[in-house]
């Protein structure tokens, strides 16, 4: 019988990162940020498919489920990848329990409580017997693979048995686990309660640390009986060791801020009553979903990169059975269920979220891989999000940006997506919270920084880039990417805070191989032909060759190479087939192909050097090392077992045997890698350590100035063998623009952008249009004037004669300055516009809050299910104190500066007036003063009224740690004046007055629309005026309505809980007004220029006699003296 751990290998070389040493594997059963809704930028009006990578525990599909309104009939199918097994069983065994209605205290228990009590670790254990029997949990609870159910399988059968081991096995089990806990509760408080207060957002500072002894029980009583360790904690990657991360805290996945804000002082009774509320709300609605099958959770174990790159190829092929492996240090290649992914399964999906996986695997790598699972049609949307500071110069806020090495206008640009609030400026999302925390910090100790963005894809046909301009800002971006190889340009760059960027070099998870992909996608995203592609990477190649600042790129020179010529990205002319001759190893090969395939074999004993410390882990790379050369390859796969050549001479093949207990196992380490076959002569083949600054000053000592951990000569075949490597299948299209038969002036060109004459920023958009329809070559013939107005960030309308015609640019450009070349005779309009390169409202004239008039979505201020929020208490003692700053801080500094500047800026004007109105509704401004409820948006120039705002509760907007106000909007007019006059006059002497400023009335009109639709729960008519118009808004005149009529009288129940409001409910439509928050990735949030200048907190005076540098102590003033005398003083 075939044995199923010795298998043929197909490992080809999809890496996408470096192959780190694992070191101390972290198991993270519990998440550590609070849930949010992953459908709260799509349209709620369709069925939608949204893929999690590096999902961790169910909170976001449950919480996204809970968002959903109860007259929701949209069917949600979640595709759930992680690379943790473990991870990936407790899932199913919550979602089981919950499906079968087991009492919602034991589930709580199961999946949080590190110890049970008897009757719940019974529980536990008989549905662990009960799983996967059945298919009683099938119409819900999917799996992706039969390896997936494998593993899981394997995991419940682990739960259900363990408290039945043999004393001699499970007494160290429950040992090592104690001292873990004894360990965690000596750690540091900040520490551990990082993650949990972060889930209490704007109340970050009231929120404090609830879990000492391993459950969430207030009663002594139930702590005492909890006394059965949660088996469901013990077993994961990392063996049987405890292995949870330190930080975990069962309090995290929840929402903290309902229970500080409307407390003065809650007990740890008063949060454990909330925090279980919260969880059976989302048991509840998950049960729902399962009994009127709404509801698809499939689990797919992977390592989150090759998940993306196997998906792609099933989309692309159809093939289940791929030649990408499941994770590193495993030889399991990723085969999909047939079945389920015959026709019913998702490949592309609507929304991708990456959850952190940032920190983890690198930004680039994660992007490259999730962006081509969206669909093509555009209106996907991807969430990126890290908590780990990155950047060593102090300015984390703008750590995001900077992970790039690009600017992020051109990635915009190349990877044809884009972050909303880069292009808008503004953000429905807040984050006060970690910015207090900054600003807070003590110097240099800070290394968490919560960033999340929402990326949307663009509807509009790439540009064409002049090939010489690309590849000269392809392999500048290459520079950038990796100058820091050299130890003489890492120490140039960091000489201030070197000791945090040596600790950074050695999380650098982009490889060649990274960058190879990332040219791929690129060339994919743009749709370059092939004989312009050809000339950017001519282009790339030749500045490559002259290049003499990166010494150590010449060590991976031709790791790049096979890889560009393995991926079919370009092809050097030594690697034609035939090149190389046969001799040496390929004698007796049929063809000596351009690549192979080396597997070298590193005993137990070598890689004992990487065992020593389990904090470390270190970036290993391949390499072949001859008498006058050295030559590394990144991009490795290794597992623990041993292989063995099989096949004729001249077409040899590789099998391999696993070692079933991987790093606790016996048999050697196998190490395998691509390389070109013209390099393979009489050499040695090497494993090393990345020589980045950590590892240098790390492994020195023991691995020498090489790093080397082992080498074996290339004849040396029972340590080395070589066999021959096709490249991966080429399947590329180009896809043309669709042509449209309704353009009003004729067909667009192709639009092409230009960079500056740096190459590291496009300057211009043109697009040349041809005049193709009668009625617009008469007008342009007859001398009709053309003129150009900007309708939205990103488009622009050309208008000739009174034909009008939009032109959609990839990227916000200021339309106010756009160039025109008219040619009457030949009959085309040629447009040039400069992209926008910043939030200055100088010659911009767009609409700043787009909404798509096909889904009728927002485009940047995310939905709500406003009947799902919890309301603010405000009768609450401390409502004043984290309100008034949560609400002030959402201005950047160049606002503020505008304010005292009395500088115009419209969006400016609407944030104060959004501001105004939410603390006249708390009640907080001044502190104590009574509560207003309407509001009444009256222009100063004319004191004309034309919008009457009703709030009748503030909520917590939970997931995106805000608040919103949950109202109602009455618009007026002349003719509605009168049928209303007798009930409006009775609510004009409780209205507060909104002053609006020069051209804010217009904005106004532009976010009605948003708020509606951000909160709607109804469905649009077949007579709806935004459909019957073409228009979005109606209008944004004084005394003209922007809004559909819709939602007139829908959702407006609760007015009729006001006397005054009663009689005119069936006017109003309910809308969600909330804070719009500066990005702080881009500009400086608040007045930085009152921080203490040494630890950063908040200065409580300056330097008396220069006026220049703050202090927040006089211990501070003193430790910075000698530098502060010498500067500002003695000069």
């Amino acid at each position: 019988m075939w044995d199923m751990r010795r298998r043929p290998l197909f490992l080809p070389t999809t890496m996408a990162q470096l192959l780190f040493w694992p070191g101390k594997l972290f198991f993270y059963p519990i998440g550590n940020t609070s849930a949010v809704s992953l459908a709260r930028d799509v349209s709620p009006d369709k069925d939608i498919s949204l893929l999690l990578l590096g999902c961790g525990d169910p909170r976001n599909v449950l919480f996204t489920l809970v968002s959903e309104h109860k007259s929701a009939t949209r069917k949600l199918d979640f595709t759930c990848v992680d690379f943790e097994p473990g991870v990936l069983a407790r899932n199913v065994l919550l979602l089981s329990l919950i499906i079968d209605k087991k009492p919602m205290d034991q589930i709580f228990d199961i999946f949080f409580h590190f110890y049970l009590e008897p009757h719940t670790l019974a529980l536990l254990v008989s549905q662990c017997q009960a799983l996967w029997r059945a298919s009683l949990y099938g119409s819900t609870l999917h799996m992706s693979s039969e390896h997936t159910l494998a593993q899981l399988r394997l995991h419940w059968q682990q739960y259900s048995s363990m408290h039945k081991l043999p004393k001699s096995d499970l007494q160290p089990i429950l040992t090592r686990f104690k001292a873990a806990m004894t360990g965690r509760q000596t750690a540091s408080a900040d520490r551990i309660w990082t993650h949990t207060s972060r889930s209490a957002g704007p109340l970050i500072d009231l929120a404090v640390p609830t879990m000492k002894h391993g459950t969430t029980f207030v009663s002594p009583t139930r702590r005492s009986a909890a006394t059965l360790l949660n088996p469901t904690f013990v077993y994961s990657r990392g063996g049987t060791t405890c292995d949870v991360h330190y930080g975990t805290d069962p309090l995290t996945p929840f929402h903290l801020a309902p229970v500080f804000g409307n407390n003065a002082a809650p007990s740890h009774e008063d949060i454990m009553k909330c925090v279980r509320a919260q969880f059976h709300t989302w048991c509840t609605a998950f049960h729902n979903y399962h009994g009127h099958a709404q509801c698809i959770v499939r689990f797919f174990f992977a390592d989150a990169i090759f998940a993306t790159r196997a998906l792609k190829v099933l989309a692309d092929s159809g093939a289940v059975k791929t030649r990408i492996p499941v994770c590193q240090w495993h030889t399991d290649i990723i085969t999909f269920d047939k079945e389920e992914y015959k026709d019913a399964a998702p490949v592309l999906f609507d929304v991708v979220d990456t959850s952190n996986l940032d920190d983890h695997l690198g930004l680039l790598n994660v992007m490259i891989t999730s962006i081509p699972l969206l669909p093509a049609a555009g209106n996907g949307v991807l969430y990126l999000e890290s908590l780990l500071v990155q950047t060593s110069d102090g300015d984390i806020p703008k750590d995001f940006a900077k992970r790039f090495n690009a600017d992020l206008s051109v990635i915009c640009v190349l990877f044809q997506l884009c972050p909303v609030d880069f292009a808008t400026g503004y953000s429905s999302r807040g984050n006060v919270h970690e910015l207090n925390k900054v600003s807070r910090r003590e110097g240099g100790k800070q290394t968490q920084f919560h960033q999340v963005t929402t990326w949307k894809t663009l509807d509009c046909d790439p540009p064409v880039i002049n090939p010489w301009q690309l590849g000269t800002f392809l392999y500048d971006w290459y520079h950038a990417l990796f100058e820091e190889e050299d130890s003489q340009t890492f120490s140039e760059k960091h000489r201030v805070n070197f000791i945090h960027a040596t600790t950074r070099s050695s999380l650098a998870y982009f490889c060649r191989e990274s960058f190879v992909l990332l040219l791929k996608f690129v060339r994919d995203q743009l749709q370059v032909s092939r004989e312009d592609w050809i000339a950017v990477m001519d282009r790339f190649i030749q500045i490559q060759m002259a290049d003499q600042s990166m010494k150590m790129d010449t060590l991976r020179f031709h790791d790049c190479c096979a890889l560009m010529y393995y991926h079919g990205v370009y092809t050097m002319p030594v690697y034609h087939p035939g090149f190389t001759p046969h001799a040496g190893p390929f004698k007796h090969w049929n063809v000596v192909s351009p690549l192979s395939r080396v597997f070298l074999k590193v005993p137990r004993e070598k890689i004992a050097v990487l065992t020593q410390d389990q904090a470390a882990t270190p970036s290993l790379e391949a390499g072949m090392r001859g008498p006058r050369m050295m030559n590394l390859f990144s991009c490795i796969h290794a597992a623990f077992g041993t292989v063995s050549m099989v096949g004729p001479l001249n077409d040899p093949r590789a099998v391999f045997e696993e070692d079933p207990k991987g790093f606790h196992g016996s048999k050697p380490l196998i190490v395998s890698f691509v390389m070109p076959s013209m390099l393979l002569k009489k050499l040695s083949i090497v494993l090393v350590c990345n020589s980045n600054t950590a590892n240098i000053h790390h492994y020195f000592k023991t691995l020498g100035p090489s790093l080397e951990i082992h080498s074996a000569e290339l004849f040396e075949q029972e340590n080395v063998i070589v066999i021959p490597e096709q490249p991966m299948p080429i399947r590329r299209t180009i896809q043309l623009p669709i042509p449209s038969t309704s353009y009003a002036i004729g067909a667009p060109g192709s639009m092409k952008a230009s960079f500056n004459e740096e190459n590291n920023l496009f300057e211009l958009f043109s697009v040349l249009t041809s005049v193709q329809t009668e009625n617009a070559k008469s007008a342009l013939q007859s001398a009709g004037n053309v003129s150009v107005k900007q309708i939205s960030f990103r488009t622009v309308q050309l208008n000739l004669e009174g034909i009008t015609q939009d032109i959609v640019f990839p990227f916000p450009v200021v339309g106010s300055q756009h160039r025109l070349r008219i040619a009457r005779k030949s009959l085309w309009i040629e447009l040039i516009v400069p992209l926008r390169t910043s939030f200055s409202q100088e010659g911009l004239d767009a609409n700043p809050f787009p909404i798509s008039l096909q889904e009728l979505l927002p485009w940047s201020i995310h939905r709500i299910n406003l009947d799902s929020l919890p309301t603010i208490d405000l009768k609450a003692k401390k409502l004043h104190d984290w309100l008034n700053p949560h609400v002030g801080a959402a201005f950047s500094k160049r606002e503020v500066k505008g304010n005292k500047k009395k500088q115009i800026d419209s969006l400016r004007f609407v944030k104060e007036s959004i501001s105004s109105i939410i603390v006249c509704a708390a009640g907080i401004r001044p502190k104590g003063s009574p509560v207003q409820r309407i509001f009444a948006l009256q222009d100063k120039a004319t004191n004309n009224c034309d919008t009457v705002i009703f709030v009748d509760q503030l909520r917590f907007d939970l997931s995106s740690h805000t608040i919103v106000c949950d109202g109602f909007i009455l618009p007026l007019t002349p003719v509605r004046l009168v049928q209303i006059v007798q009930d409006f006059r009775r609510l004009i002497p409780k209205m507060v007055n909104i002053g609006l400023d020069k051209g804010e009335i217009t904005s106004w009109k532009q976010l009605f629309p948003v708020l509606v639709e951000r909160c709607r729960t109804w469905k649009h008519l077949d007579s709806c005026q935004y459909a019957s118009s073409g228009c979005i808004p109606l209008n944004t005149q004084m005394e003209q309505v922007s809004i559909c009529a819709c939602g007139e009288g829908k959702d407006v129940q609760r007015m009729s809980n006001f006397a005054l409001w009663k009689p005119l409910a069936k006017y109003c439509t309910r809308i969600a007004l909330s804070p719009l928050f500066g990005v702080s990735y881009l500009e400086t949030i608040g007045p930085t220029d009152r921080r203490c200048c040494v630890c950063r907190a908040n200065a409580g005076f300056t330097c008396p006699k220069c006026k220049k540098d703050r202090y927040c102590r006089k211990e501070c003033q003193a430790k910075d003296w000698k530098r502060h005398k010498e500067v500002h003083h003695e000069s």
